[in-house]
């Protein structure tokens, strides 16, 4: 059955040479509340062929998160279209962490590429992100680098190992850009990687729990990379391997708040760390209102 949905309509030499082995990439994207988009191909759909151009994605789940009919019907027939795609139907209740455990517990692969919805992979990312695992210490997780539509690179990865106060770094976007490999294309060991593009083992999401489904939006990937840390892993980040986001959505300021305080709260070790902890949510819920009237932005939602 594995070796089945691993085929396409029209499969490769490659796919098909593949099929006969356990899938080896399940490419994981949440699709949440996309917009539909009448005037040329809207950044889900470069995502997706994206995905399924790559030749180590075996394949494709696709999570149908409180989207739009107009969008659900698009990835049915998407899905009616071909074998390596297959799409799950989630309540709009869950949070985008427990969205992407179902992808997860659906997904056929040895390997777990988690995906935002806005991100278009360069071709060879994949392979790439796997060739840094290799001989990783396990739990590993692998990220990429991030750009934007002007080649600017965005936000991929945090330096250092995280503690309750990495919280107030990322509330206030300090940067914090891993070192330069002596090697062009080596991975480098940071605290974190972006969810919007990290590959993992299946066995060693497992191990982890997956994502904290309590994570409304914001950080679950924070806490996933923390707790790989903590259990003796490696959390690397391989800017050879690269993709183009283009939609950055802000959580609300609420739900940022929520992600950031979770993330605090689980993080306190020492007890300078649980007594900020346990005025986590005001004191960055300050900061954000704070970094948005420095840098001149509107008041954010709530």
């Amino acid at each position: 059955m594995g070796a089945e949905k691993a085929l396409d309509r029209y499969p490769s030499r490659a796919r098909s040479t593949s099929a006969a082995l356990q899938a080896r990439v399940s490419a994981i994207v949440v699709a949440h509340k996309v917009r539909p988009n009448s005037s040329g191909r809207a950044p889900l759909d470069l995502c997706l062929r994206s995905a399924l151009a790559e030749e180590w994605i075996d394949d494709l789940v696709i999570v149908d998160h409180d989207n739009p009919e107009e969008i659900s019907s698009t990835l049915r027939a998407f899905e009616a279209d071909r074998r390596d795609v297959h799409v799950v139907k989630v309540d709009p209740s869950l949070s985008t962490a427990a969205a992407a455990n179902v992808g997860a517990e659906a997904a056929l692969g040895r390997w777990l590429l988690f995906l935002n919805a806005d991100v278009v992979l360069q071709r060879g990312a994949v392979s790439r992100l796997a060739a840094a695992g290799g001989g990783a210490q396990r739990p590993w997780i692998v990220g990429g680098r991030l750009l934007d539509l002007d080649g600017r690179e965005r936000q991929a990865a945090r330096a250092g190992s995280l503690n309750t106060f990495s919280a107030i770094a990322v509330a206030v976007e300090w940067p914090a850009k891993p070192a330069r490999a002596r090697k062009e294309d080596a991975a480098t060991k940071v605290g974190a990687v972006s969810g919007a593009l990290m590959l993992i083992p299946r066995n060693d999401f497992t191990a982890l729990s997956g994502f904290d489904e309590q994570f409304d939006t914001d950080c679950a990937d924070l806490d996933l990379c923390r707790r790989a840390a903590a259990a003796g892993g490696s959390v690397l980040f391989q800017p050879d391997a690269s993709g183009v986001q283009f939609e950055y959505a802000q959580a609300r300021k609420s739900r940022k708040v929520q992600g950031l305080t979770r993330f605090a709260v689980k993080s306190a070790k020492t007890p300078i760390e649980k007594a900020f902890a346990r005025v986590a949510g005001p004191a960055l819920a300050v900061l954000l209102a704070l970094r948005d009237f420095v840098a001149g932005r509107p008041p954010a939602r709530r």
